[in-house]
């Protein structure tokens, strides 16, 4: 169970609940909450004449009320899912009209196919799959012009090929691609207006972008060939867009999705600015760098509202930090973690486990690290090898060989690095995580759900000693008297 599962547990009379449409505001899930893509899509949507309807967790759908009312066609976001999952909900629409369209698109999407008719033989082989469940897929890391343009030759019966952009069947089901453009969409033009967007689609705590793209080119990411180019939102436009989420009166806090909301100190200092002087009543969270933080900028940013931050630190070994091109020192790490601990700001580390040149040594680095800077929140992530990462141009230097989560190089391969992952709750006492659950997400629930950040802190560290008293728990009994005083203790914090 992650958190919330085991949170929902506990408030059903210690029985796991089915979660329903029904039942869902009840329990705690992820089901349930916003993301900008849906929302910013909805939008976008409006704006070019379409009336679309946002299903924000498909799991929660009601199929038969959403094709009573004849949609032009059902566009799959790739964002947060797989593709088996874009080909199981795409059967399914089709099981109830065959003749929907349905088009899917998105990061996962853009880096499957980006590469067209070069794709491997067996990589268009898997694609063909889809045939006769998905009719078009957006291939553009923006794509909502594409979606438009798509949509527009739908409703106006034209054929799609003349779209470009697209990935599309021919009648014996073989996939091919039309002309490539590539989009461009001032980030001004993504502004959300938040108080003509219905109710049904808002929470508590909301997503706000204010730039798009990543200077920084480490060599495990994809970002660098996806949005190559840093853009920001003019900063009268973000002040319009959080004045107006402030008027909205019931939100408690604000997460900004910017892949480095740090990237730019200056700018960073004029949003915490406007954040102060227009005294907005709720708190925030975002990503930052560890190198970006100094004592001057997390002081505005506690004053501003700041309480939690999301770091990409990644390692405990500079060793490793320099094979990344990670652009961080070590020491960086820790001077950022207690600045950070010191005006209270909670944060959580992301650590890529098993990078080429890692060690049984280098992953000591990095527990070293989380036990001795005082990092509350730990999550750790198997490295994922594709062709699209910087590392692949060096895969001979590092002897990398595999694919995806199933890879080999030099100094380790992923089932040594999985065993390592699996062994890091016992070795870390004081840092918490949730497995491969986005902290993130969850504490951004929970704090719009009226929990503290010190009564969230509480619950994974409760979760923590639950896990341990796995391995001491007999067969005559369900729980031992550990584990009933623990469960006790979540349930007194459990609202």
């Amino acid at each position: 169970m992650d958190l919330l599962d085991l949170m929902n547990f506990l408030k059903n009379n210690r029985q796991s609940p089915e979660l329903t449409r029904d039942n869902i505001k009840q329990y705690y899930s992820l089901a349930d909450t916003i993301t900008h893509n849906g929302i910013y899509l909805y939008q976008y949507l409006l704006r070019e004449g379409y009336d679309p309807v946002v299903v924000q967790n498909y799991s929660l759908a009601n199929l038969d009320e959403l094709l009573q009312e004849k949609p032009l066609a059902v566009c799959i976001s790739s964002n947060f899912i797989f593709m088996e999952d874009i080909k199981r909900i795409a059967a399914e629409f089709k099981e109830y009209e065959p003749h929907l369209s349905i088009i899917a698109g998105g990061m996962l999407i853009k880096k499957v196919m980006d590469e067209g008719q070069d794709l491997s033989p067996q990589a268009l082989k898997y694609l063909s799959t889809f045939y006769g469940k998905v009719d078009a897929f957006v291939v553009e890391a923006q794509g909502e012009q594409t979606l438009v343009k798509g949509l527009d030759a739908l409703r106006n019966g034209d054929e799609l090929d003349k779209v470009p952009n697209l990935a599309l069947f021919d009648t014996h089901g073989k996939i091919f691609f039309t002309s490539r453009e590539r989009e461009s969409l001032h980030l001004d033009d993504t502004t959300i207006t938040w108080t003509k967007i219905p109710r049904e689609y808002l929470r508590k705590t909301l997503p706000v972008n204010t730039s798009r793209g990543c200077s920084y080119r480490c060599r495990f990411c994809t970002y660098h060939w996806l949005f190559p180019q840093v853009h920001f939102k003019s900063l009268d436009v973000l002040r319009e867009e959080l004045l107006q989420l402030k008027e909205l009166e019931f939100v408690k806090h604000i997460r900004f999705t910017d892949d480095n909301f740090t990237v730019n100190r200056t700018r960073l200092k004029s949003i915490l600015n406007i954040m102060i002087e227009e005294q907005l009543d709720f708190t925030w969270s975002a990503f930052a760098r560890a190198n970006a933080l100094t004592p001057d900028l997390v002081k505005l940013m506690k004053r501003s509202g700041c309480e939690f931050v999301d770091m990409g630190i990644e390692s405990g070994s500079q060793i490793i930090l320099d094979n990344m091109h990670k652009r961080l020192k070590r020491e960086q790490s820790f001077d950022a973690i207690r600045m950070l601990n010191d005006h209270g700001i909670y944060c959580r580390g992301s650590f890529i486990i098993g990078y080429p040149g890692e060690t049984q040594e280098t992953f000591a680095e990095t527990i070293d690290l989380i036990n001795s800077s005082g990092l509350p929140y730990y999550q750790p992530y198997l490295f994922y090898y594709t062709r699209n990462i910087l590392i692949h141009k060096d895969k001979d230097r590092f002897g990398l060989e595999g694919l995806g989560l199933a890879w080999r190089h030099d100094t380790m391969d992923a089932v040594e690095a999985s065993d390592l992952m699996s062994q890091m709750i016992h070795q870390i006492d004081e840092g918490f995580t949730d497995g491969q659950t986005y902290i993130e997400e969850i504490y951004k629930l929970l704090r719009g759900d009226g929990y503290t950040s010190r009564q969230i802190l509480e619950l994974f560290r409760l979760k923590r000693e639950l896990q341990l008293t796995i391995p001491k728990l007999d067969s005559t009994s369900p729980f031992s008297q550990e584990t009933e005083q623990i469960f006790n203790q979540l349930e007194a914090v459990i609202k």
